[in-house]
């Protein structure tokens, strides 16, 4: 695959995750997909490392589960070779807190024969454990 078509799987990807179409979302991905998403997992019930499109949709739902986003944007892509790279911005709040959450965010896509195989998240993981800690929200 090109880099151009590489984008357009990303992009169709996105648009499947914020309508919430898992299953077909699957459909772009490898059976052995990983997800890498960062933080201590004592702290953050996302953080980890999922492997295979059982465990990547059981993350979507932990996401679903523990944030509310009013704003997921996707706002630059950059590709070479078989890796996109996403630079985007989340604004939103921990459910169980209310606490907000105002950041930006690098996603690495790594793609195999027209298919995510790996992704991992970097972002403000101090940020993502603040909004979900409740000695946090008792303070404010």
């Amino acid at each position: 695959m090109n880099e151009q078509e590489n984008v357009k799987i990303v992009q169709e990807g996105y648009r499947l995750f914020l309508t919430g179409d898992f299953a077909n979302l699957m459909n772009n991905y490898t059976d052995d997909v990983q997800y890498i998403i960062p933080g201590p997992s004592d702290l953050s019930p996302i953080a980890g490392r999922y492997v295979g499109k059982e465990q990547v949709v059981a993350f979507f739902h932990k996401v679903g589960a523990n944030f509310e986003f009013s704003v997921f944007e996707p706002l630059e892509m950059i590709a070479q070779g078989d890796k996109v790279v996403v630079l985007g911005h989340y604004q939103g709040r921990a459910r169980a807190t209310g606490q907000p959450l105002n950041f930006e965010w690098v996603h690495v896509f790594q793609l195999r024969d027209g298919k995510v195989s790996r992704f991992q998240i970097y972002e403000d993981t101090a940020t993502v454990v603040t909004a979900l800690s409740k000695a946090n929200a008792e303070a404010v």
